[in-house]
């Protein structure tokens, strides 16, 4: 049918349709024209932000945006409940909550264009290795936003003298600074704590409603865990716990029963919520490291090593509970290498040094030094 000649033609066509075709594929693809409009959408992170790797949080945390950071937004999910952005330097790529974002008064998100992609993200957390466990102080001497947070509470109604327990059965315990609620102490040498006893004295017994036996971090955020005679339908124990305390101050130490339920990654991405939400609530986070597992001691230092991390990262107080510890027998644990060593006289016997060799009493001198430094910074008090 056809010539040789001009088969031999047509077979060229081909092939140079074929190469053009894979060459075209093979081109990277610009973006729609609403990204480009969306990626000039600056705004400003209120806090130390987190960067999911996709837009729900049981994603996995890809890192963390600064304080005060501009961010330029590229797209958005359906619901305009997440948005994909990126810092200035483009070093940091993810999906985070426009509702914790201040945006430029041309910002319009509903107009950017929306997006399922997914972030690659690494299975390590190597930025912990650089945190040395050993030289940070065992009383907070960096108050970070701590009176904005407080000065904030304040106006949403929060009790000045009222403090809040947020942890697993080793901050569920009686002898956890409730001695101090019940005038069942000796300061001893430590004199100079009776003012800040006195301030938070009525709370300081109380239960906590975010603070019990086997609790962990995925616990304190469902409202399956939440207490019924208590708590609103849905509610949180963490947001429970803030509502009905009106607290303006929040221990909070999470890791030793986490150690054994909670893979890393989760535990990052949890206490950063835990964090996140008791800023939003007005209520001071005081972040607390954990006695360590004498069974997984290598994962109790990377567990912690996070914990310091995210108070770095939130410009919160820190209390480093594990270095002060570090300085008793068994690293102040009991004969279970687990849960804090109990008083040899009372919990509450600040006065012996023979006593405070113990870690529940340690553990009470630690808190109330940290509180007495927190409460005296953020209210001025001489």
């Amino acid at each position: 049918m056809f010539e040789k000649g001009t088969l031999t033609v047509i077979r060229k066509l081909f092939i140079a349709l074929v190469l053009f075709s894979v060459s075209f594929a093979s081109m990277p693809m610009r973006p729609p024209v609403m990204a480009q409009q969306g990626s000039t959408v600056q705004a400003l992170t209120h806090y130390a932000l987190t960067v999911y790797s996709g837009p729900n949080r049981s994603n996995a945390i890809i890192g963390v945006l600064n304080p005060h950071a501009k961010v330029i937004l590229e797209s958005r999910n359906a619901d305009l409940s997440w948005v994909l952005a990126r810092s200035l330097d483009g070093l940091l790529r993810g999906w985070v909550e426009p509702r914790y974002l201040t945006l430029s008064d041309d910002a319009n998100i509903a107009k950017l264009f929306v997006s399922t992609e997914i972030m690659f993200f690494p299975t390590t957390h190597s930025a912990y290795d650089t945190i040395d466990l050993t030289a940070y102080p065992i009383v907070p001497d960096d108050l970070g936003r701590a009176r904005d947070i407080y000065e904030r509470g304040l106006v949403h109604g929060a009790d000045s003298h009222t403090i809040s327990k947020v942890g697993d059965c080793i901050s569920d315990n009686v002898s956890f600074l409730s001695p101090f609620g019940r005038g069942q102490y000796a300061l001893g040498n430590y004199v100079g704590l009776q003012a800040v006893v006195d301030h938070y004295a009525a709370s300081l017994a109380q239960d906590s409603l975010a603070a019990y036996d086997g609790l962990v971090t995925t616990a304190v955020l469902d409202p399956v865990f939440s207490n019924p005679l208590a708590c609103l339908p849905g509610e949180t124990p963490l947001r429970c716990e803030y509502r009905v305390r009106e607290s303006s101050v929040a221990i909070i130490m999470f890791g030793a029963q986490d150690l054994l339920f909670t893979n890393i990654n989760d535990f990052d991405r949890n206490l950063r919520r835990v964090v996140h939400e008791t800023i939003e609530a007005g209520v001071i986070p005081i972040l607390s490291t954990f006695p360590g597992n004498t069974q997984l001691w290598d994962q109790s230092l990377l567990y912690n090593q996070a914990v310091v991390q995210i108070a770095l990262d939130y410009e919160i107080p820190l209390m480093n509970l594990w270095l002060a510890l570090e300085q008793l027998p068994n690293h102040g644990l009991g004969s279970d290498g687990r849960h804090l060593s109990a008083a040899i006289t009372s919990p509450g016997d600040l006065s012996t040094d023979r006593n405070l060799q113990r870690g529940y009493p340690l553990r009470n001198l630690v808190t109330l030094q940290a509180l007495d430094v927190v409460w005296r910074g953020v209210t001025s008090v001489d």
